[in-house]
């Protein structure tokens, strides 16, 4: 996974036909955990899939209300679509397949 920041975000958000955007901190076990199976569900399902550190970002973090952490979020055509708050891999391949269509 490409790791961006405050100034790369909204490149790939407006470059890239469909975008995930894993929402994460460094102290976050669960992010920490949960971000193989980002990658690996995207790559099944053919979707792009960043990551980026809120800690670190203020501005990305300041312009969005995350529901926890981890937080996935669908970029489409430079729009968000949705945001979710995910560790179960079912519930992201769900995810994931709703955004896809």
């Amino acid at each position: 996974m490409l790791e961006l920041n405050d100034d790369t975000i909204f490149e790939i958000i407006e470059k890239e036909e469909l975008v995930l955007i894993d929402f994460y901190a460094s102290w976050c076990g669960s992010c920490r955990m949960a971000a193989p199976m980002f990658e690996r569900v995207a790559n099944e399902e053919g979707v792009k899939i960043f990551k980026i550190d809120v800690e670190k970002n203020p501005k990305i973090k300041g312009s969005l209300e995350l529901p926890g952490l981890p937080s996935v979020g669908c970029f489409k055509n430079g729009e968000p679509l949705d945001l979710i708050n995910v560790t179960k891999e079912d519930v992201f391949r769900d995810f994931v397949k709703k955004m896809k269509v």
